[in-house]
């Protein structure tokens, strides 16, 4: 199996993004805790919820990445990847920013171990994904199991 394989990567990326968004989505209370330092009361559940939204939208993220990576082949999945990876990684930075000037992230810093490691699966993942873009991969290696 070669390093850059569009269909591993895809997993590995969606099973990050799933798993990380079940953890944001059932560690709610203390991750908006962590993020937003001394709340409580109506401010602490608002900030809860948020987390669980954000938890669950990653979550679906992850799965839809997973599912059509599995459904999908060659030039297609490539495609399909390479683009997911692009739309989940802007829509958790525009997030994150766009409420980074209302206090986010002010109460902690952030899992910057668990960042680092989605940041270069994703890159991975897009890398692999782009060499596929056009299916000639496997055509000139002969596999088509990619």
């Amino acid at each position: 199996m070669k390093f850059f394989n569009a269909r591993v990567w895809l997993l590995i990326f969606g099973a990050l993004a799933l798993i990380g968004g079940i953890g944001n989505a059932v560690t709610a209370e203390t991750v908006a805790t962590d993020s937003w330092g001394e709340i409580d009361g109506r401010l602490l559940d608002v900030a809860t919820s948020l987390e669980i939204v954000w938890g669950i939208h990653l979550s679906v993220w992850g799965a839809s990445v997973i599912v059509i990576s599995v459904l999908l082949n060659g030039a297609s999945r490539a495609r399909f990847g390479a683009v997911s990876v692009i739309a989940v990684l802007l829509s958790q930075i525009i997030a994150a920013l766009s409420i980074g000037n209302l206090g986010y992230g002010e109460g902690g810093s952030p899992p910057v171990l668990f960042l680092l490691i989605v940041l270069v699966t994703a890159a991975i993942t897009l890398v692999a994904c782009i060499r596929e873009w056009n299916g000639k991969k496997e055509l000139l290696s002969g596999d088509t199991s990619v």
